[in-house]
């Protein structure tokens, strides 16, 4: 099988040297019509990166090589190409655009199911809240979603979340609501995750103490385990189906989003999949060079595996999209962040550390770093066109920091320009030979923005889709599973085994300092 650390020799050729990046421009006249996509709302602009479009052709021609068109065309065929469970990967069909006609159909009668709840609880009255119980994707997709809708749609429900095990996060769930008003949703899988069931025993308890035998009925589950779901005494009937070809990081697409069309309305989650849908069409439809979920991944193949970047930032200029970069963590990193090949053998380098903030907050934190650090890490902008706030100034603001942001981290300022102003301004001679070097940027370094023309529920489906592929083909190039994750495994078990042990007040076997660290907690008494 071919691996992609086998071709890197023959992609260096194409490394800028010593030209930089703004230089591009000039030498490639075309630069823009090759960089630059729209797709509906949404525009992709990767111009401001080190890769010359000679560069990107042959990064095109090797993910041919790496059967990159076959490997999409079995994905939306929903074929098992998750390979170490034998199970097809059909987020898609949540959105209409793959599967079979008896997944098409099931799909269907879930969001009839879906609608038709949502619809009752909304004009029913009775619930004024929304606990969602979840963790990983069936909490991460819902809140950053949740986020994105409220800003342009009315919220009829207060939706909260209760994530960690940390006692913290379900007190804040619970505070000051009534359980009269209050509507409980778990989102499970297995129906036995470990801070899910106990944050949903918990939430149980406290509905009990007001409505002792009735509060089954507070309760709806999003789950494979439908048995384990109505041994917890949730009504059959407010039970929705999770299908094992739903990986978590892809779920919020199915009925993990139950609790969003609840507090939002059916319509606009109808929005939210058409958007989605609008991506997958154009990632199984255009040709690799026009494709902005390609054109994104091979990027990254080019940063990661030639520049040697180990991390990507992803910054969203957008209060509402605050949750992108926490989300992409899982969706890039529990995908991608493997060293085995689907065939077991050596992947090489594979998946970047994805981290950052909303925008303007991380100028004021950890752009220093990526202006001055010694290297520095390439950056996704992303921002949205139209004001949803109605604070125009706010707006304008906030999207010139996002624009000159990108512009300094490519054209940098010299030492020659730094050392001039310095000098107009009459500083020593002595003094401008220590600080000129301070205050000067190398700049060269790579960035892509995205924009939205606005953040509506379709363009917001519109951009999760498009890193959804993205990871998809970085995937078929490193050549590794994207739809597995075993190295979430280990940890779990032995999470397992040491808390029954910490409740039996004994210390298995364990190494030295996990052995400490058990009797420490158990010398150290908790509050009542």
């Amino acid at each position: 099988m071919s691996r992609l650390q086998d071709f890197l020799p023959e992609l260096s050729e194409y490394k800028l040297d010593s030209k930089n990046i703004l230089s591009l421009f000039k030498q490639e006249p075309m630069r823009l019509s090759r960089f630059v996509i729209e797709e509906g709302p949404l525009r992709f602009d990767g111009s401001k990166q080190a890769l010359s479009t000679a560069g990107l052709d042959a990064l095109l021609s090797l993910a041919a090589k790496m059967d990159l068109n076959g490997w999409r065309a079995r994905f939306f065929a929903g074929e098992a190409i998750n390979t170490s469970e034998d199970r097809a990967v059909l987020h898609p069909a949540l959105r209409g655009v793959s599967g079979s006609p008896e997944v098409k159909a099931a799909v269907a009668a879930m969001r009839e199911h879906m609608r038709s709840f949502a619809n009752k609880i909304r004009s029913e009255g009775q619930f004024k809240s929304i606990v969602h119980i979840g963790i990983g994707g069936s909490d991460l997709g819902p809140r950053l979603v949740a986020d994105g809708f409220a800003a342009s749609q009315t919220q009829a429900l207060e939706l909260r979340f209760a994530e960690n095990v940390d006692g913290a996060s379900i007190n804040d769930a619970l505070d000051g609501l009534d359980a009269q008003t209050t509507l409980v949703v778990v989102v499970s899988k297995s129906f036995t995750t470990q801070e899910t069931r106990m944050n949903a025993e918990t939430a149980r308890a406290w509905l009990k103490q007001s409505l002792g035998d009735k509060a089954g009925a507070h309760f709806i589950a999003v789950t494979a385990n439908r048995n384990g779901a109505e041994d917890f005494d949730i009504p059959a009937d407010q039970i929705f189906d999770f299908w094992d070809w739903v990986g978590g990081r892809y779920s919020v697409w199915s009925a993990v989003g139950l609790s969003l069309q609840i507090a939002y309305g059916p319509d606009a989650f109808d929005d939210f999949l058409k958007g989605a849908a609008r991506m997958d069409r154009h990632f199984r439809d255009q040709p690799l060079g026009e494709n902005i979920p390609v054109i994104m991944a091979m990027i990254g193949i080019w940063n990661r595996n030639m520049l040697g970047y180990e991390s990507l930032a992803v910054i969203p200029y957008a209060r509402r999209l605050r949750k992108f970069s926490a989300f992409l963590q899982q969706l890039e990193m529990e995908s991608n962040g493997k060293e085995i090949t689907r065939g077991g053998h050596d992947a090489g380098v594979t998946c970047p550390v994805i981290w950052g903030d909303e925008g303007t907050n991380g100028q004021h934190a950890f752009f220093q770093w990526l202006h001055q650090g010694p290297k520095g890490a390439p950056v996704d902008f992303v921002a949205v066109l139209h004001d949803h706030e109605a604070r125009p100034d706010h707006h304008q603001a906030l999207l010139a920091n996002c624009f000159a942001q990108s512009e300094a981290l490519m054209c940098g300022k010299s030492e020659d320009t730094v050392r001039a102003e310095l000098e107009a301004a009459n500083w020593a001679a002595d003094k401008v030979s220590i600080i000129a070097p301070q205050k000067t940027f190398k700049g060269n370094r790579p960035s892509s923005t995205i924009t939205l023309t606005e953040l509506s529920p379709f363009a917001l489906g519109h951009l999760i889709a498009l890193y959804e592929h993205k990871v998809f083909v970085q995937g078929v190039m490193w050549g590794v599973n994207s739809f597995d994750q075993w190295g979430v495994e280990l940890g779990k078990v032995l999470a397992k085994t040491i808390l029954t042990e910490m409740k039996a007040g004994a210390v298995g076997d364990h190494d030295p300092s996990t052995a400490a660290l058990m009797a420490l907690a158990a010398q150290t008494s908790p509050r009542p």
